[in-house]
């Protein structure tokens, strides 16, 4: 039994790896070959190829880019509604609160000193 020394277990890391990019390489060719229009007798040349994924690219980002600000907006308008709609609420809330403070001609009405439990005391005594 030998054991594997480092230089080859770089070399077989480098091995994979090369073979990796080569397979990488070729998924990216063929799919290349079918974005890029074929002429009749023979690819277009680099320039135009080249030119056209970038002009494709182009527009899928644009087309990412409107549909990204779609959603902020819906996003941020849902936001917007639920901040606002919290403090009305919020505000309400207050006012109903100051409303039992109060007695119907605006002064403070008197408080009862105690909680529950002292008034269920009292009243089974």
């Amino acid at each position: 039994m030998t054991m594997t020394t480092s230089q080859e277990t770089m070399a077989e890391a480098a091995r994979r790896g090369q073979e990796a990019i080569a397979s990488a390489l070729q998924i990216w060719t063929d799919s290349v070959q079918r974005f890029v229009p074929v002429s009749d007798t023979k690819l277009r040349g680099a320039v135009e190829a080249v030119d056209t994924m970038f002009d494709f690219a182009e527009q899928m980002l644009m087309t990412q880019r409107e549909f990204t600000k779609s959603m902020l907006a819906a996003t941020t308008s849902a936001a917007t509604k639920a901040a606002s709609a919290t403090k009305e609420a919020a505000v309400e809330m207050k006012d109903a609160a100051k409303d039992t403070q109060e007695g119907p001609n605006g002064r403070p009405m008197a408080r009862r000193s105690g909680s529950v439990a002292d008034a269920d005391a009292t009243s089974k005594k």
